[in-house]
């Protein structure tokens, strides 16, 4: 579905315009694997799409979708600093979720963007202590077909 696609792409732009300096921002994940901070999107699900209602003409569908946002901190020798890292960058999502709610009608038939789940993995490696986040992002609107 084209709205989930639409939306992502709008949160990438407003997820750009928040992201704290140092910290490489990527549409898709990066490549460069020597960065101490990055933050990037992953996989794009469209969960749900119900008809919305029974009429003549074009049908509106809700629709429900995910979109993964992921992040990487290294940093060295502390998992606590690393851990406090990819705490704020998940901050920065929320942030970037707002943005987009504020701005609605940037993407037609968007009805709201926001943070549903989150997940944080930190190890230590012998580069540094390494944390990682998953911020699983909700999209919902409604669309006409």
């Amino acid at each position: 579905m084209a709205l989930i696609l639409d939306a992502k792409v709008a949160l990438f732009g407003k997820l750009r315009a928040v992201v704290p300096t140092g910290v490489q921002c990527t549409y898709a994940e990066p490549g460069e694997t020597g960065r101490r901070r990055a933050v990037w999107f992953g996989a794009t699900t469209d969960d749900d799409m119900v008809p919305a209602a029974m009429r003549s003409g074009p049908k509106p569908t809700n629709v429900t979708g995910y979109v993964e946002v992921h992040a990487v901190v290294t940093t060295p020798g502390n998992p606590i600093d690393a851990e406090r890292a990819v705490y704020a960058i998940r901050e920065t999502v929320r942030d970037a979720c707002v943005a987009l709610n504020a701005d609605l009608p940037a993407v037609p038939g968007l009805m709201d963007v926001r943070p549903e789940s989150a997940t944080v993995e930190t190890q230590e490696t012998t580069d540094g202590a390494y944390s990682a986040l998953t911020v699983r992002v909700r999209v919902r609107g409604r669309v006409y077909q």
